[in-house]
């Protein structure tokens, strides 16, 4: 077997189409087809079956497949550390970002990134903490950027600042400067889905004040977007818990809803994270640095008495 063989199997996989797997890889159809029949031949396995259409894949193949692209991806990063060994910043960078950090924290530091490596492809993809942390572990992704910590053996993770909350409260009453979090009023409180990590983090805090929610309203409303947050927020009257990142874009009639917390400020880590064997280094250094030098210049920096919220 060969890995010629390997990216031959992939093609098909991903054209479910030995014809176009064939345009593919720059082939005959023929070729290809020989090909995967000797790799079946040597392994004693059938990969596909021919008779359906589109083709499909045995159960045993499935298993196979499984570890071919694991192979693949391997074969993928011993080709990045070559060249990040010959020094060349080349290739791709698969960035996974989750939703309450992206929109903020990305024009900080993006386009600088970009312009530092111009040789590189930067792909930047919004997605869920559970998500990043899949696609890092199948290799479809090199970093993460979300709240800290996973606690994943198979992952590395690097804090890059400490981000504090901020109360956004709409709600008739007189605003102090600053609120202590056993004082927080839930009983009008708005949140970002399930499966949104922050609003695990606020759940977190809710339990840290020894507060639990309620509400007299008939309905609920669970937001998949900060923005959809802060509007239905502001149009209830409502009260909701934001990562400081989010205010920076806010009118200064927004701003005026907002509320500091008391010592100890609850705050979350954010950080990146990438897998153990990952070996773009000196490109995941350099986006580390650019993120800590771009975020020290509008965060403010948090003592260490304050209260982490962990996702």
């Amino acid at each position: 077997m060969n890995i010629q063989q390997f990216q031959y199997v992939l093609a098909v996989v991903h054209s479910k189409n030995f014809e176009t797997a064939a345009e593919r890889c720059f082939v005959t159809q023929s070729t290809l087809s020989t090909m995967i029949g000797k790799l079946e031949a040597e392994i004693g396995i059938k990969i596909f079956n021919r008779k359906t259409k589109p083709v499909t894949v045995t159960p045993e193949g499935k298993q196979i497949i499984a570890r071919l692209q694991i192979i693949n991806s391997e074969i993928g990063q011993l080709k990045n550390l070559v060249q990040e060994l010959k020094g060349e910043m080349v290739g791709e960078l698969r960035i996974g970002i989750i939703p309450t950090i992206a929109p903020y924290l990305l024009p900080l530091f993006l386009v600088k990134f970009a312009h530092q490596f111009p040789k590189v492809e930067i792909i930047v993809k919004e997605i869920p903490t559970t998500e990043i942390v899949t696609n890092l572990k199948n290799r479809s992704l090199d970093v993460g950027i979300l709240a800290l910590p996973i606690n994943d053996k198979d992952l590395s993770e690097q804090e890059l600042f400490i981000e504090p909350f901020l109360v956004y409260d709409c709600r008739e009453v007189d605003t102090k400067a600053k609120v202590a979090m056993d004082n927080l009023d839930f009983s009008n409180l708005w949140l970002l889905q399930e499966g949104h990590c922050l609003r695990t983090q606020v759940n977190q805090i809710c339990e840290l004040s020894n507060i639990a929610a309620e509400t007299n309203l008939n309905f609920k409303f669970e937001s998949g977007s900060m923005d959809s947050l802060l509007r239905f927020t502001k149009a209830n009257k409502g009260i909701t818990i934001i990562p400081y990142l989010a205010y920076l874009d806010m009118e200064n009639s927004e701003k005026n809803h907002l509320v500091h917390f008391e010592d100890p400020v609850p705050s979350r880590s954010i950080g990146l994270l990438t897998h153990k064997f990952f070996v773009k280094k000196k490109l995941a250094t350099a986006l580390q640095d650019i993120i800590q030098d771009a975020v020290a210049e509008v965060v403010p920096k948090q003592e260490k008495t304050a209260i982490m919220c962990p996702i």
